[in-house]
């Protein structure tokens, strides 16, 4: 609403003002009247109106002295003048000092409604022009944004020299004396051939930038930009680092339900040693490796390491004797203390102990071949490399290399494969009998009295297939049936077949059948 002021020191004026005119339709309202120019001011202070109607001749202050005060204090109010007939060249003249028109006494309601109109034009035409500056200053704000971005990610490479251009624009527009740089990396966990499809990613990307665009640029501590695919950010937050890392990580936990490890530099003086900050904080964030995911780690220099060479190796050796010597649980105990050997040795370098624990796995395989226990095509050491660099903890490591190394002690002396088919089966049919059920690795493999690791390898062994995919095969046949030979709703079928979530049941039928469930009982039927 617009708010208007009447002024005239008649109030018979004044009242008949007020019943001229439907002011709401106008989308204005009266917030004050005034009798003399000095009281009209006054209200002008406290009111802070968007149209001033006034006599233009008034006692104690005339129109033009309003108007002219207006314009001296920069407020953006329109002035329509009323006039009496001698008065007439008077108010032509408050026209040049910025009045909107003038009215000439008696007031017209066609008139007053004619200038109201054209009063309106310019609130519409200001707003518009507001509008217009504002989209200019955001696009140019958001130019300028990218290119802090694009700048900043060749800083981080060290692809800028002292003498670039792009260097002093940086210079310009980030004058910190101190910064810490962090790095933003999501935290998987399991097969990572699950993880997201390209659109998903994308808007996972989307949904972090706007977390740390809100905590970092916005509130005017930093910069955001792109390396690797991982959010990093610059802020000028030394001495509250941590604080501001830790922040970022509870906004995306709570409102993405999604985990992440941030990496913190040292401080750093100078934009040139970006590219050392950038190296800091990746050395920061590969301590999630050993520590576990979902925290904040700030970068510490590296302390000089012994050679622990000769203990990996005695370490190895024990492995290698008790395996041939089928005692798999004092192989177990000393497979901890290789481990735990090598962590001692490469900590904190992620590179360095996947480098070592798949040399060891080497020599232990070596070794077993040699003694004639296992064929040289055992394994594919190419494809456990592989798969030994996707885990995202030391643990998952640790226990991929454990139940490999468990399925080949089960391959040295296999005397027990009748029993392992009476076993087979009873698991077989405990998941016919419960796939509809929340069913997991870990039940099932209790059924079967196995850690999940070697169960896992059991299972596969026998069927040719992992766990996880066959019962996905039992639930998407029944989903099949019921869709086909049943009126039931989709989400009925979702709880019938095993899964809570709908949505869920309906992406994985999609992904499992190239239809979902609803098109694909259309083309069933016809």
């Amino acid at each position: 609403m617009l708010r208007v002021i009447l002024a005239d020191d008649e109030p018979w004026i004044i009242k008949g003002l007020r019943k001229m005119i439907d002011w709401p339709s106008y989308s204005m309202e009266i917030v004050g009247q005034a009798s003399d120019g000095r009281e009209l001011m006054s209200l002008i202070d406290t009111q802070r109106p968007d149209i001033v109607i006034s006599d233009i001749s008034m006692p104690h202050m005339n129109g033009i002295e309003i108007i002219k005060r207006i314009k001296e204090n920069n407020l953006p109010i329109k002035v329509i003048f009323i006039s009496a007939y001698q008065d007439f060249n008077y108010a032509r003249d408050a026209v040049t000092y910025g009045a909107v028109d003038y009215i000439v006494k008696p007031v017209e309601k066609s008139k007053l409604d004619e200038v109201l109109n054209k009063t309106i034009d310019y609130f519409n035409k200001r707003q518009e022009e507001e509008i217009r500056k504002g989209k200019l200053q955001h696009l140019e704000h958001k130019n300028r944004d990218k290119e802090i971005q694009e700048i900043l990610a060749l800083l981080a490479r060290g692809k800028l020299s002292p003498q670039a251009n792009e260097y002093r624009l940086a210079k310009q527009w980030i004058s910190y004396e101190q910064y810490c740089l962090g790095i933003v990396e999501l935290d998987y966990r399991g097969n990572r051939s699950e993880r997201w499809t390209d659109h998903e990613a994308k808007l996972v990307e989307f949904a972090v930038g706007n977390i740390l665009q809100e905590v970092v640029v916005s509130s005017g501590i930093g910069h955001v930009f792109m390396k690797n695919n991982r959010y990093v950010y610059l802020s000028r937050e030394i001495t509250k680092a941590s604080i501001l890392a830790r922040d970022i990580l509870e906004k995306i936990r709570s409102f993405l339900k999604l985990n992440v490890s941030i990496g913190i530099s040292a401080p750093a003086n100078e934009l040139l040693s970006l590219s050392a900050a950038y190296g800091q904080a990746e050395q920061a964030l590969e301590l999630k490796f050993f520590d576990g995911l979902n925290d904040v780690y700030v970068y510490k220099p590296v302390e000089q390491k012994q050679t622990l060479e000769q203990q990996i190796y005695n370490c190895q050796h024990e492995v290698i004797r008790h395996l041939t010597s089928r005692l798999w649980k004092e192989a177990e105990v000393s497979l901890a203390g290789l481990f735990d050997t090598i962590r001692l040795a490469s900590y904190p370098s992620r590179s360095l102990t996947l480098a070592a624990c798949f040399s060891s796995v080497m020599s232990i395989m070596q070794a077993l071949t040699k003694t004639g226990a296992l064929s040289s095509a055992a394994i594919d050491m190419h494809e456990l490399q592989n798969k030994l660099a996707e885990y995202e903890t030391y643990e998952e490591l640790k226990a991929e290399i454990i139940r490999v190394l468990d399925e080949f002690h089960l391959g040295l002396d296999d005397q027990a494969g009748n029993q392992g088919k009476l076993l087979m089966a009873k698991v077989v049919q405990y998941i016919h009998d419960h796939y509809n059920e929340e069913i997991t690795l870990e039940s099932v493999a209790s059924i079967a009295f196995m850690n999940p690791y070697y169960f896992s390898s059991f299972f596969k062994k026998h069927t040719k297939t992992n766990f996880k995919q066959y019962v996905t095969d039992i639930r998407m046949n029944e989903a099949v049936r019921l869709l086909t030979q049943t009126d039931m709703m989709v989400y009925e079928i979702a709880e019938q077949v095993g899964y809570s979530n709908a949505r869920h049941f309906s992406d994985m039928f999609k992904k499992q059948m190239g239809k979902v469930p609803n098109d694909y009982r259309q083309d069933a039927r016809g």
